[in-house]
């Protein structure tokens, strides 16, 4: 197994977040839902495409004689069952915007938060060196 194998499951979700929590603030900002709700569903699904390679794609036990290989794949399924937790927080913040749920605001901004961490961790992750 080669470094590119680890690429796409890297970033797929890095731009993801970053396009999803974009829609939604802009779909806040302008007063737009369409642009909201199609930021929470990206949200949505960048779990479950993490999820997907959790289960399918990445085995960090394949990268036996590259002990950085199976460090790297071991945080990538930790942080892809972090992504699953975070579009089950996205499915809670769409169905209180749909609702017009009075605690909308702050379980956005907390969903938003925990998406932004999960970027940075996915930048780190691809920043660091091979």
């Amino acid at each position: 197994m080669q470094t590119h194998e680890l690429y796409l499951p890297m970033l797929i979700p890095l731009w993801g977040i970053f396009i999803g929590i974009a829609l939604v603030v802009i779909g806040f900002v302008d007063k737009k839902p369409a642009f909201t709700y199609s930021g929470w569903g990206l949200l949505i699904v960048v779990g479950l495409i993490s999820l997907f390679y959790n289960l399918f794609q990445i085995n960090p036990a394949s990268y036996q004689e590259n002990s950085q290989m199976r460090e790297t794949a071991a945080i990538l399924v930790k942080a892809g069952y972090l992504n699953l937790a975070g579009s089950a927080l996205a499915l809670c913040s769409m169905l209180f915007y749909r609702y017009k749920n009075r605690r909308y605001l702050l379980m956005a901004v907390l969903t938003i938060l925990f998406f932004a961490i999960q970027f940075f961790q996915y930048y780190g992750l691809i920043q660091k060196p091979k």
